[in-house]
């Protein structure tokens, strides 16, 4: 039998579709995040219309985040058992079907249906694996890829909201939703971008950690016994006959189960390195999602009018940007930060912007916290993404991906849901934020921790 052929070797860096790579994740970010804003925008239209609770409508938008994250290792056993290219695809038309069905609503459960399952569904597997194959192409200048694919996340929710507020003035709230599911109809087209294939890509990783590299020595082994046990089994079946048929269908039941099992890749949980830097990354995931929230209704508590509270959100936005831009900027002048320093600094303005905006009341001095603290967002996310990044080995990253999207979304919704809570009782945000300014805190042992850890390892 001829041996198999090699595989090709991956090329960092130099391969010229890494950066449409970097375009399309910039488009599934920009589109699936405007979508959101988006909803925010039509949600008192959608109440009013199908005569439902206002918070029950609100939730559709939070349920679909919520899916988009709590899906993550199951896209990611889905990317590594059937493909990255054609999972993508079937993401984008689940997406752009949930969201053009919508449109035809009669009530609140069928927009859950939709809105959650289809395009959280969808949103998930673009996400995702999209976030993934763009990594493989690059591992100097991931800083500066991944920089630029998440730039879409704070450009779509400054982009969609006026346009949602333009369509629905002029088509109203169905007519709106057509659009934007025909706006996000291109990401088929981007899918179809997509060359490589994580079910099948090389194991090439010179900053593989040594437990990964256990791991996959334990999945090949069990690959090598599942091969065997599959002789065995047609051996046996051509010497028994027909009388074998139920062990070999039990036997094609349980390697499927472990096909299913290895792919879902639960050996990532027990990954210091990951539980540590994910922690980190879910303390900020907490203030986030709060912020984000309610940042323009405590500007209106703290006396701004509608106008300047409306704007708060672009002075955030403008500041993320700039932070994602800020390490491959010094990078390219020969300044490579660490990335540890570059979260813990990141922490550290966060929780100052957040003491500081819960008791200022200018519009002026709001707009440079809020700004502040979109710069301190964009530091600590894209540092515990380029260390996330370097984990594992290539065609394991869906699988981190996904895992980290479970814990980060689930401490996102605690963290949504706590201002509410605390406004019921004070009257006020102010408490809320000093809450998640101290919360953020707890990063910077995290981080610490995670560098210490890692430092022991490379030594051994």
């Amino acid at each position: 039998m001829a041996a198999p052929p090699p595989l090709k070797p991956v090329v960092y860096d130099h391969d010229r579709w890494g950066w449409v790579m970097v375009a399309v994740a910039f488009l599934s970010t920009f589109m699936i995040m405007g979508n959101i804003k988006g909803l925010g925008v039509l949600l008192i239209p959608i109440t009013s219309d199908l005569d439902a609770d206002l918070w029950l409508v609100g939730w559709i938008a939070v349920m679909y985040g919520l899916m988009q994250n709590c899906l993550g290792p199951i896209v990611g056993a889905l990317c590594r058992l059937l493909g990255s290219r054609r999972m993508m695809v079937l993401g984008a038309v689940l997406n752009t079907l949930g969201i053009l069905l919508t449109a035809f609503s009669p009530s609140v459960l069928p927009i859950v249906i939709f809105i959650a399952g289809l395009s959280g569904l969808g949103s998930a597997l673009l996400l995702f694996i999209g976030m993934a194959v763009m990594a493989t192409y690059f591992k100097e200048k991931y800083a500066l890829a991944i920089g630029i694919s998440m730039m879409g996340l704070p450009l779509g929710m400054m982009a969609y909201g006026p346009l949602t507020q333009v369509l629905l003035d002029t088509y109203g709230w169905r007519g709106t939703v057509l659009l934007l599911g025909a706006i996000s109809f291109h990401l088929v087209a981007c899918s179809m971008l997509v060359q490589r294939d994580l079910s099948a890509s090389s194991a090439n990783n010179d900053q593989y950690q040594e437990v990964s590299v256990r791991d996959e020595d334990e999945d090949e082994e069990t690959q090598v016994d599942e091969s065997e046990s599959c002789a065995v089994d047609a051996t046996n079946t051509a010497e028994q006959g027909s009388h074998s048929n139920p062990d070999l269908r039990k036997s094609k039941a349980r390697i499927c189960y472990e096909s299913i099992m290895a792919a879902m890749d639960f050996a990532v949980l027990k990954d210091v390195r990951f539980i540590l830097l994910v922690s980190g990354r879910c303390t900020a995931a907490f203030a986030f999602s709060g912020f984000v929230v309610f940042m323009v209704s405590h500007g209106q508590l703290q006396g701004l009018s509608k106008i300047q509270a409306s704007i708060l959100p672009t002075s955030f936005g403008v500041g993320n940007v700039i932070g994602k831009t800020l390490a491959p900027l010094l990078q390219q002048v020969g300044v490579k930060p660490s990335m540890t320093a570059w979260a813990c600094f990141g922490t550290v303005l966060v929780s100052a912007s957040f003491a500081a905006e819960a008791f200022v009341r200018p519009f002026a001095g709001q707009m440079i916290f809020s700004g502040l603290m979109g710069l301190g967002f964009a530091l600590e996310y894209q540092a515990v993404d380029v260390m996330v990044r370097f984990l594992v080995n290539d065609d394991r990253l869906v699988s981190v991906l996904g895992w980290q999207g479970v814990f980060s979304g689930a401490a996102g919704t605690i963290g949504g849901l706590m201002p509410g809570w605390i406004y019921e009782w004070t009257g006020s945000f102010s408490i809320a934020f000093c809450v998640y300014g101290g919360v953020t805190l707890l990063s910077i042992p995290l981080f610490l921790c995670e560098a210490v850890y890692a430092k022991r390892m490379r030594a051994h």
